[in-house]
């Protein structure tokens, strides 16, 4: 009979012989756990492979930092995945070999939920990479069922990897210097069937300065999405007006399975984004490197000083690399619409608009006095047009399909022209345009004193650099510091520090109506009522519009306001308003220009009026090197003040 164990807290209600099976039970599953943290291996299957992984040195392999995110840190390693549930090691994220012997150990389990992934499953790049290093047994091994992962896998069937850029969009904070994702090519031979894999962040309803201090501090997570490749195409090409970029990596289809596998891995876990340099771009390379380990496209940005990652640059360290094999351009919808357009007179326009408003059936176009040339412009034109007002939401649903295929009876009576009647010129592809930083150096006169100067940039693209490879009209600007050292007093001086300064012409036309914007925010050298100058921080931000002129010009007008605050300021600060009208053109291939006026008026604290004219120029010889040669002639606090300034640019 067995002896009873009165109870107590802490005590087991049954026989001590119970009481020590259940005992060992329990170190049974604790101790490959504990063993595989203290370093020391256990007994048994996992012993073994614990001991294999210890002499192969896996956790010292280029391939298990790229699946576990490790990047060097002091004297050791530290992940940059931030979600602890991507470890199964309580130091898993600072230790590489507990992190292996955890994950080995966890191979192990046998008491899944019915509602949970199986770790052979949830780490499934981990388990397929030790797999073929240690050659699992798997009559050793508890039988996982990976139903999940094998439907998943069987949708996207994996055979290459393209990395695709889609364009600038200013008006979206974290788009404002582009945007990169992947897209896995399946076996169907659209594209737009592919799945396309984003990295981004989890803002929410978060806005203006908010959004913005969460950005740059990490305090958003990051995660990566899967959708198919069509939705990408329609938010980007027809919604947002950007052009996308398609570079085809030279991966192969076992290496695009083993990218499959770790966006599989990837897809429950979170990184703290920063919208500076871990962020969608940064992030998206550890996929093509777990495809191919041997690539070090993340060492191009961590850990060398830079402290920023530019969605272009991660397109150049693929160029670098060598992996584009070839790159394709997607026009957007606008593009598209705009070079329908641009061969079309006034009457034209007005007769695709009367369609498009429904005002006239299409069918009534077929009657007109006009070449069949014309009337195809007309009915292609009302095409797009009734498919951009759909995806807008400017047209139902049910009026749109009926419009719709009405459109499409009438244009297949004019047949098809031998040639495509709308050729779009492939402009210069993103990555081949200047690079980002860039430094100058020069000289000038200023308020009847000589100088020398040395301006360095962060990035990214000025109205005055050459657009190749940029949207035209769009300026970013950003961390721009600017020195001045004057030989008459013997000083140097800060002259320029902007934080921000964003410029965007965008053209109005008789199709699209975008309302143009510009903001900058920093500290400028400005004369004062002293006579003096001296260092201002200032806010300046306007609204207005900009048209097309010629192929390459752009005439932009704003209306503005001003803050200056400062303690050299009589009343501490000057609040004025007024405007800035301007004309942007290419003389030649090489050479850009931009003229300006701008009036402003204080009404406000310091009360005066500045009135300036100023001319920018930049002529280039290389891609990246050009001289700039900038003039500027102001009126302020009634004195009159000349500037100057020849400088010579690299851009690196």
């Amino acid at each position: 009979m067995a002896v009873l164990v009165p109870r107590r807290a802490g005590a087991c209600r049954t026989s001590r012989s119970a009481c020590l099976f259940l005992c060992l039970a329990v170190l049974s599953v604790l101790l490959p756990a504990v063993g595989a943290a203290s370093g020391t291996a256990p007994d048994g299957y996992l012993g073994e492979l614990q001991r294999l992984a210890r002499e192969k040195e896996l956790a010292r392999t280029r391939t298990w930092e790229v699946l576990i995110h490790y990047k060097p840190a002091g004297s050791g390693m530290k992940s940059l995945v931030d979600d602890p549930r991507f470890f199964n090691a309580p130091k898993g994220s600072r230790d590489p070999e507990a992190e292996l012997f955890a994950t080995l150990a966890s191979f192990f389990s046998t008491n899944v939920k019915e509602d949970e992934e199986h770790p052979q499953c949830r780490f499934i790049a981990r388990y397929t990479w030790l797999n073929e290093q240690l050659g699992f047994d798997p009559a050793r091994l508890p039988k996982a069922s990976c139903a999940k992962f094998d439907k998943a896998l069987a949708a996207v069937n994996p055979r290459s990897v393209v990395l695709v850029f889609p364009n600038t969009l200013l008006n979206l904070p974290s788009s404002m210097f582009g945007h990169t994702l992947l897209r896995i090519n399946t076996q169907y031979e659209s594209d737009l069937l592919s799945h396309a894999v984003n990295y981004a962040a989890i803002t929410g309803d978060s806005l203006g300065l908010f959004y913005v201090f969460k950005g740059i501090f990490g305090f958003y997570h990051g995660r990566y999405s899967n959708l198919p490749y069509y939705e990408k195409v329609q938010e980007y090409s027809d919604l947002e007006h950007r052009d996308i970029w398609e570079y085809h990596l030279n991966l192969t289809p076992d290496e695009a399975y083993r990218v499959f596998l770790h966006i599989w891995e990837m897809k429950d876990f979170y990184a703290n984004y920063y919208f500076f340099d871990q962020n969608c771009s940064f992030n998206l390379l550890f996929l093509i490197e777990a495809g191919r380990p041997s690539l070090r496209l993340t060492d191009e940005f961590y850990g060398k000083f830079r402290f920023w990652v530019i969605p272009v640059d991660t397109v150049r360290a693929a160029q670098k690399f060598g992996i584009v094999e070839r790159v394709t351009y997607r026009p957007s919808r606008a593009t598209k619409i705009l070079r329908i357009a641009s061969g079309m007179n006034s009457d034209l326009m007005k007769l695709t608009n009367t369609v498009v408003r429904g005002e006239r059936s299409p069918a009534s176009v077929l009657t007109e006095d006009l070449p069949v040339e014309d009337k195809r412009e007309v009915l292609d034109l009302s095409t797009e047009l009734s498919q951009y007002r759909a995806t807008t939401r400017k047209l139902g649903r049910d009026q749109y399909q009926k419009q719709f295929l009405d459109i499409l009876a009438a244009r297949s009576t004019l047949g098809t022209p031998p040639e495509d009647p709308y050729p779009i010129q492939t402009p210069t592809p993103p990555d081949q345009g200047h690079l980002s930083a860039r430094v100058r150096t020069g000289g000038g006169y200023r308020s009847d004193s000589w100088f020398g100067e040395f301006e360095w940039r962060a990035a990214y693209h000025d109205i005055a650099d050459l657009d190749e490879g940029y949207v035209r009209g769009a300026q970013i600007n950003f961390m721009e510091l600017s020195f001045r050292y004057y030989f008459d007093d013997e000083k140097l001086r800060l002259h320029r520090w902007r934080v921000v300064d964003i410029l965007s012409l965008s053209p109005w036309n008789g199709i699209f109506k975008p309302i143009s914007w510009k903001v900058n925010f920093g500290v400028e050298e400005l004369s004062l009522a002293d006579g003096k100058d001296h260092p201002v921080p200032r806010l300046n931000a306007g609204g207005g519009l900009s048209t097309a002129i010629g192929g390459t010009g752009i005439a932009y007008l704003f209306a503005e306001g001003d803050l200056q605050a400062s303690t050299r300021l009589e009343k501490d600060y000057a609040l004025g308003f007024g405007g800035t009208a301007g004309f942007m053109t290419n003389v030649t291939k090489d050479w850009k220009v931009n003229l300006w006026a701008q009036g402003l008026f204080y009404g406000a604290g310091d009360e005066h009026r500045t009135l300036a004219a100023g001319l920018q120029s930049n002529y280039r010889f290389t891609t990246n090197t050009s001289l700039s040669l900038d003039g500027l002639r102001e009126l302020t606090y009634n004195r009159y003040r000349t500037d100057i300034t020849a400088r010579m640019n690299w851009y690196y």
